[in-house]
């Protein structure tokens, strides 16, 4: 039989010592990160070397088992003081924020109090069982270590996915900054344009096609609609209002835009950010005035 106690010290013990260790690895962010708390600029840096030597003090006594129990209290006192810091922070309606223990990785402030809060019952069951018979069967310990397992692979593949996702949205922002236009996707350049109900076939006009499930569609629309607020004739086109236009305009995708300068198709292009939406109205122009 081995008391719980121990292997709650142990694991107290260590938490705080990766804590005190991530916090030293980005000590220079650290206090910056403590005042997004509330603390005073001044009293962030003096309180986040403080936090960092309290965390490794306090882990290694418990690892060692020196001062038992106090050490255990004074790690269940750590764990209330970022319990009560983090509850301010929610209170004060800040939604994520940088701990700084496991990494530099922001989280939200809901999340990070409940983690605070199991780290603080850890400490505690460490501390009030000191001394104590509790104690738990071989079994129950691999049981024990099995949730806590699993729970680790459940972490590690929501990192994945997370950064799965942070991979894709770098390959936006880095992706070319040019429309895409190929002869045989959408009208024809220096053709008459499609049928398009709206289209006035005179001046300057920009015809945009979304659908609803386009991300870059929903991120391009404010843009679109500042373009139109500037005095551009703009003519957004919804798939799921109008399938047949998709059909005439020949449109492989979207977002995709056609710039029409007097009913004649003069560039077009699949865009992914409204500076190549831009870009499109460039290259329409230019061929514009050099036809002229």
């Amino acid at each position: 039989m081995i008391e719980l106690s121990v292997v709650a010290r142990i694991l107290v013990g260590l938490l705080l010592l990766w804590a005190a260790a991530a916090k030293l690895r980005r000590r220079e962010d650290l206090p910056d990160w403590l005042a997004a708390y509330g603390l005073p600029a001044g009293l962030a840096r003096p309180a986040a070397w403080a936090v960092m030597v309290a965390e490794a003090v306090i882990g290694v006594m418990l690892l060692v088992g020196l001062a038992l129990p106090t050490s255990a209290y004074a790690a269940v006192a750590l764990g209330t003081v970022f319990v009560v810091a983090l509850a301010q922070a929610r209170l004060r309606g800040v939604e994520r924020l940088r701990c700084g223990c496991f990494g530099a990785s922001e989280g939200r402030t809901t999340l990070l109090l409940l983690r605070a809060g199991g780290f603080t019952a850890l400490a505690a069951l460490a501390a009030f069982t000191e001394g104590s018979d509790v104690s738990a069967s071989r079994d129950t310990l691999v049981l024990v270590a099995l949730v806590v397992l699993a729970a680790a692979v459940v972490v590690l593949a929501l990192l994945v996915l997370a950064l799965y996702r942070q991979v894709g949205v770098l390959t936006l922002r880095l992706g070319p900054r040019v429309p895409l236009e190929l002869a045989d996707e959408g009208p024809e350049v220096g053709a008459q344009a499609p049928a398009l109900d709206g289209l006035e076939l005179r001046g300057a006009e920009l015809v945009a096609f979304f659908s609803p499930g386009c991300r870059l569609c929903r991120q391009l629309a404010p843009g679109v609609a500042a373009l139109a607020r500037q005095g551009l004739a703009v003519h957004v086109v919804e798939e799921s209002e109008d399938e047949l236009a998709f059909e005439r305009w020949n449109v492989p995708g979207t977002p995709f835009v056609a710039y029409v300068v007097d009913g004649v198709v003069a560039a077009k292009g699949t865009v992914n950010t409204l500076e190549e939406v831009e870009e499109v109205l460039v290259t329409g122009g230019a061929r514009v005035n050099a036809a002229a």
